[in-house]
């Protein structure tokens, strides 16, 4: 009975450590854009991924603080073109909220968006922030990149 539990314990999903993230800095403008590339999943020149937008500091909707949230895009890299296909809200220490909005057609990528800076991370391998940590945590890009937006500053 012991060994059961103990076995059931040791293989429950809920005692698992998550995976380190790889969150690359893309953009710094108003928000700060990082593409999860754990979260790239292929299709030919397709990816399917998750880019974490990272609010300034003090962020509220309602009483609520919030560190950003999750866009959830699908990025053709051939014609250079992005489909959102949802956002889930995290609020200040974590707390996801759960992916909302219907997915929308593809569109061509706006030259000089953050759009276009994660594109050029996903499909051509850019590394725009090259003197910035790859972030492992939501808490960490969350800590690289609010004095970022706060400034203005390049990293």
């Amino acid at each position: 009975m012991a060994a059961t539990l103990l076995a059931v314990i040791i293989a429950s999903p809920a005692l698992a450590q998550p995976a380190p993230l790889e969150l690359r800095l893309a953009d710094v403008a108003r928000f700060a854009v990082f593409v999860d590339m754990t979260s790239v999943q292929w299709t030919g020149r397709t990816a399917k991924l998750r880019l974490l937008q990272v609010t300034e500091g003090g962020f509220k909707a309602g009483a609520d603080e919030y560190w950003g949230g999750w866009r959830h895009e699908v990025i053709d890299c051939e014609a250079r073109t992005i489909s959102h296909a949802g956002f889930a809200s995290i609020r200040t220490g974590g707390r996801e909220g759960p992916v909302t909005g219907d997915p929308r057609p593809p569109v061509a990528i706006p030259a000089g968006s953050a759009d276009e800076a994660a594109a050029r991370v996903v499909c051509d391998g850019w590394k725009p922030f090259a003197g910035v940590a790859v972030a492992t945590s939501l808490e960490q890009a969350v800590g690289l990149a609010r004095p970022l937006i706060e400034t203005g500053a390049e990293p």
